[in-house]
């Protein structure tokens, strides 16, 4: 299933988004930001394929987030942790819209 939203992910156009489209997310803890393009519809895949934000989408999140990003290899597992967080972050948010509505 992992390979799945990968797969969704590639057949999307790579860089003919919208401008808007950069979300800015601290990586390292440490206050500064890096813009990532797609992430929004990264977590929209994973949030429809019911992904649940754990370690176990951890690698899937990076791969993701590489195929239209910079990620250094020897920081992926400091990106995966960081982009874990914020997807956990879009689904409880996510969760949230869908109860009040």
């Amino acid at each position: 299933m992992a390979e799945r939203g990968l797969e969704m992910w590639r057949k999307s156009q790579c860089c003919d988004g919208p401008r808007g489209d950069i979300v800015q997310v601290d990586i390292f803890g440490d206050g500064s930001t890096v813009g990532l393009m797609g992430l929004k519809e990264i977590f929209e895949q994973l949030y429809l394929l019911r992904r649940a934000p754990d370690a176990s989408v951890q690698d899937e999140l990076v791969k993701m987030v590489a195929a239209r990003n910079y990620v250094p290899r020897i920081a992926e597992a400091v990106y995966g942790a960081a982009l874990v967080r914020e997807y956990a972050i879009f689904c409880t948010q996510k969760k949230q819209s869908e109860v009040m509505q």
